[in-house]
């Protein structure tokens, strides 16, 4: 869906412009701002997870006991993450050529890194790891002694594949579903782009699905399937409310029981930590791009659209997409935003749905659009394009991970307040939206006539 809208219409904004010019300017309005919500939460609740998460995994690695860095308040976690916003503001303001430099250096380190662990974990020993483990790990529990703990309190390996559990499983798959469609918000400053999408799109995909199976399986290699999920049941589960671990189970704090030297062992962990630092750029370019896109329609002030000439960025967008990411940082820390990711999959969900949709009916709606799309996209089977086929596949798995996420209690129960909070992105940009136009309308300025053109690249 995102190669075929990002082919035909390569403009800042992404799904913001296609839905504007396809559907309606308000559910594009809406659905944009919903996403670029989605998609700024989670760079706030990366930079929260790196002082949170891997700060902790450091220190518990190289056996540092500092505690603004094996527990940090929340005030340090603040400090650290209003860094890390204004250095990505900072870096977003210098141009794209700067953050692709960052993202390019960091993209090496972080394939040095991982390739480093997939050749430890390949050639290393679970008997290994299990002397380790009961050596090291601090828990006043053995290898065999945390399995046993886990069973007597609950948990149980199933015997074979729960393919309805699987299914289920697709929403945590799908949460993060945020970063290889993201060619298309800033695709008017590509060359080539419909090669450039397509191998950029498509190419994630591969290599993700890819990495994600390789690793996994390492992981139970090394580690051992029932191990694994026994300590991640102790840690995060129902176990957690039993047992009391020196350190929480996520894998940079496992890497203190590879079979290497704590000098490669803290270079892994610098490694996940990069994993996070490298992509952030995207998510700011994305948020300021469709700020643009905004700005360039009257929708927010039109000084968010001015480029700097020092700088050739959007300097004004770069600014309002830090203040929003520093607003999300806040929340996160101090009123636990992110903790509900039911908020964050449900707009997720419904946003890329009206996208599919979109995409499926644009054949019949703009026939002369569609005659410009990629070959494969125009081809029919069954009766049908191939992209509308796409479409109903890709709307139909993401209605199904929306009723899954509410009929599970994924990622926290329903509650009054995290569904307001949910709800309050697309309610506030509809109710932007209605005053801008009315606005706008009061001024002379039809806006129904702006969105009858598809702006310049």
């Amino acid at each position: 869906v995102y190669v075929y809208f990002t082919s035909l219409m390569p403009r800042s904004g992404g799904d913001y412009v296609w839905l504007s010019r396809t559907l309606s300017p308000f559910l594009g309005f809406v659905v944009n701002v919903s996403l670029t919500y989605v998609f700024l939460t989670w760079v706030s609740v990366n930079f929260t997870f790196i002082p949170k998460v891997m700060g902790p995994a450091l220190a518990y690695v190289a056996g540092i006991k500092a505690g603004w860095l094996a527990s940090p308040s929340n005030l340090e976690v603040a400090v650290v993450v209003t860094i890390l916003t204004a250095f990505y503001a900072a870096l977003a303001i210098r141009g794209v050529r700067s953050m692709a430099r960052f993202m390019f250096v960091c993209f090496i380190l972080v394939w040095l890194g991982v390739l480093a662990m997939v050749v430890i974990m390949a050639f290393a020993s679970h008997a290994g790891f299990i002397r380790s483990w009961n050596l090291h790990s601090g828990t006043g529990l053995s290898y065999t002694a945390v399995m046993a703990k886990a069973h007597e309190l609950g948990f149980n390996v199933a015997g074979g594949i729960d393919w309805a559990a699987t299914l289920y499983a697709m929403v945590y798959a799908f949460n993060m579903y945020t970063g290889f469609q993201w060619t298309g918000y800033f695709a008017g400053e590509i060359k080539n782009v419909r090669r450039t999408a397509t191998i950029s799109i498509f190419g994630a995909l591969a290599a993700s699905v890819t990495g994600y199976c390789v690793l996994a399986f390492l992981v139970y290699k090394f580690y051992g399937f029932k191990f694994f999920g026994s300590l991640v049941f102790l840690g995060f589960g129902p176990g957690s409310s039993h047992v009391s671990l020196p350190f929480a189970p996520y894998i940079p704090q496992l890497l203190k029981f590879l079979p290497v030297g704590v000098g490669v062992q803290i270079a892994l962990v610098f490694t996940f930590i990069l994993t996070v630092i490298w992509w952030t750029p995207a998510g700011f370019l994305l948020g300021t791009r469709n700020a643009f896109a905004w700005a360039f329609d009257r929708l927010v002030p039109e000084q968010v659209s001015n480029v700097s000439d020092r700088f050739h960025s959007p300097v004004v967008a770069t600014i309002f997409i830090a203040v929003w990411v520093e607003t999300l940082n806040l929340l996160n820390i101090y009123s636990n935003l992110a903790g509900w990711v039911l908020s964050i999959i449900w707009v997720l969900g419904a946003s890329m749905a009206a996208v599919s949709f979109a995409a499926g009916w644009l054949p019949w709606h703009k026939p002369e659009l569609h005659a410009q799309a990629p070959g494969w996209a125009r081809r029919q089977f069954l009766g049908l394009p191939v992209i509308t086929l796409a479409a109903i596949v890709s709307g139909a798995s993401w209605v199904f991970v929306i009723w899954t996420a509410f009929s599970t209690g994924f990622g926290g129960s329903l509650a009054l307040r995290p569904m307001l909070e949910s709800a309050a992105v697309p309610i506030l940009a509809s109710l932007w939206y209605i005053g801008v136009r009315l606005y706008r309308r009061s001024q002379g300025l039809n806006l129904s006539r702006m969105f009858q053109e598809i702006p310049p690249e």
